[in-house]
């Protein structure tokens, strides 16, 4: 089976997964609420001119920081749930506890880690985008205008796009790293070190996951983009249409769903290629035991989410293994 395949096996199942519990996309979704309502105030209320440079720069980073934070940790609650339904003993209250009381503490050091980076790659886009300018038009706050700012909408500049996709990149191995984390209870050196261990031994896998994705994405933003290119200025030109404020206000409600949509779809993916690997893993170690040669990953059968697998997770603490396929 080609990693393609794979990866839209991975896809589908991720897909099927929310149909039957949409509550998973709940906490990426309080994300998109803090995300928007920061980036609205940073772009038309801030007082970027009172403060001076330093301070403006830190107040980035620190959004930039918060924004990881919150996009790791909502991803650390999602693996809990999964972890508790598959034990059949679902209890909010424990994926609460772990997460806050345990996980945070161990969350925060790979968020610092994406912030720098995530800041480092938004300054070297900055300064792409200096020299042109984006299509909201003024500084006014209206619905059109937030949705513009949301969307980060403007001409295509292939640079720009290149240092979009290095994020997309970074922000999947984040992904990668967090169920050595939430699975097998590991400290953020060793989780790191596991991820990508997992990255190197299945990166055609992750690249067609990378691919699909953002595929994904590309048609969950289909609609957004035909609404903007129908609504907004080209080149000094009127729009085509002019579209009242509720047009634009269902439109930012639609973009928070399919960016939420388009993110979960980067975690479960990333959850389900981990989970995998531990099974492979599992086998190997098992065939070795008996004298057996190591099978390939290809021969081990994908194991699903959210099917009540008895052991599927272990519940022993630090260092153990999250599957057991005895």
């Amino acid at each position: 089976m080609s990693n393609w395949s794979k990866g839209w096996q991975l896809i589908v199942h991720s897909l099927n997964v929310f149909r039957a519990y949409p509550s998973f996309l709940v906490p990426i979704c309080f994300v998109w609420i803090v995300y928007a309502s920061g980036i609205l105030y940073l772009r038309y209320s801030y007082a970027w001119h009172l403060y001076g440079a330093t301070l403006d720069i830190s107040v980035v980073f620190l959004f930039i920081f918060a924004v990881s934070f919150l996009i790791l940790m909502s991803f650390t609650t999602v693996l809990e749930m999964i972890r508790q339904f598959e034990s059949d003993k679902p209890s909010f209250g424990k994926v609460v506890g772990k997460v806050v009381g345990k996980d945070m503490f161990r969350v925060l050091p790979l968020a610092l880690v994406w912030a720098i980076i995530w800041f480092v790659l938004t300054l070297i886009e900055a300064l792409l985008s200096k020299s042109r300018k984006d299509n909201s038009g003024d500084d006014a706050l209206t619905a059109q205008n937030a949705a513009i700012t949301l969307a980060n909408y403007r001409s295509f500049s292939f640079s720009e796009a290149f240092v979009e996709a290095l994020q997309k990149g970074v922000r999947m191995v984040m992904f990668l790293i967090l169920p050595a984390i939430a699975w097998e209870n590991l400290g953020v050196f060793k989780a790191t070190k596991k991820g990508l261990a997992v990255l190197r031994a299945h990166l055609g896998l992750f690249g067609s996951g990378y691919a699909l994705t953002y595929a994904a994405a590309a048609v969950a933003f289909l609609p957004v983009a035909i609404i903007f290119e129908l609504g907004t200025r080209h080149h000094g030109n009127p729009p085509l249409v002019s579209f009242p404020d509720y047009v634009w206000v269902a439109t930012i409600i639609y973009m928070g769903f399919a960016w939420s949509l388009s993110m979960y779809l980067e975690q479960m993916f990333m959850a389900q290629l981990y989970l995998w690997h531990l099974k492979w893993e599992s086998e190997t170690a098992k065939a070795i035991k008996e004298g057996k040669p190591p099978p390939v990953f290809n021969s081990v059968l994908r194991p699903e989410l959210l099917r009540k697998t008895p052991g599927l997770f272990s519940d022993e603490e630090e260092g153990s293994s999250a599957v057991n396929h005895a």
